[in-house]
């Protein structure tokens, strides 16, 4: 069944993926979360992490970009929308919008299931990145024997600011913007932490030319499910037709 789901969804995303095509060239920017805040991040196991959780949470810490942005309005913070957050698990700590082998990427969003899209953006708190939770949606394999699924909790909110941006840059500057990355063998929890992600500093990145890749597993976090499967196509046209710097 996981075989034909996959199958399924990488087909329905080859079909539609020149309609995103067509946006990200129209826009000159990425067909979903066309702005975004990059921060240099360290990874560390998390004090409560599980004996059986510690291969996978080895594997992830280190350094990490982590770019959190808007899923659907280039200049619009306000309006409701559903909220991003991209991490690149990385070697070191070398502030490059260009991959290296061994990276892993994890895409999440403000979006428990697949089906709670339509509602995502009034449940989204769009003014403050660290007061939401963010899940990836679909599965993983880890190497264990089942299954796991992500997600990603603040430490606490934002204190001050006049947007999302000036509340995160605040809250990063002060040395109190923190993490928990959870797993689970459900969308739905019970969640176990394996990893606490500071974020330490804004990343000088070229923002237009930093892509993430639902497919770059280098860590072994292997994404499944239809939703991924789709992602392939959609993520290679939308990256494809969008320039490398923007105005």
């Amino acid at each position: 069944m996981s075989t034909t789901t996959s199958a399924l969804g990488r087909v329905t995303g080859w079909i539609t993926a020149p309609i995103f095509g067509a946006i990200s060239l129209a826009r000159h920017a990425r067909t979903f979360h066309p702005h975004g805040r990059t921060f240099v991040a360290r990874v560390v196991r998390h004090p409560d992490l599980a004996l059986d959780l510690e291969p996978l949470a080895e594997r992830l810490v280190g350094d990490a970009l982590v770019r959190f942005s808007g899923a659907l309005w280039k200049d619009e913070p306000h309006r409701p929308d559903v909220l991003g957050c991209a991490i690149r698990f990385r070697h070191d700590a070398n502030e490059t919008a260009e991959p290296e082998p061994g990276d892993q990427d994890l895409l999440l969003a403000t979006i428990l299931r697949p089906w709670t899209m339509p509602v995502a953006p009034m449940t989204t708190d769009v003014e403050d990145y660290l007061g939401n939770d963010y899940f990836a949606v679909s599965p993983f394999d880890v190497g264990l024997v089942h299954a796991l699924y992500f997600r990603l909790r603040p430490e606490h909110a934002s204190r001050s600011g006049d947007d999302r941006d000036a509340r995160i840059d605040a809250a990063v500057a002060c040395g109190d913007a923190a993490l928990e990355l959870d797993v689970g063998a459900s969308p739905y929890g019970v969640w176990s932490p394996i990893v606490r992600i500071e974020l330490l500093r804004q990343a000088h990145v070229d923002d237009a030319a930093l892509r993430f890749r639902p497919y770059r597993a280098g860590r072994g976090v292997e994404p499944r499910g239809f939703l991924n499967a789709m992602r392939r196509g959609v993520y290679a046209m939308s990256q494809w037709a969008r320039p490398r710097t923007v105005p």
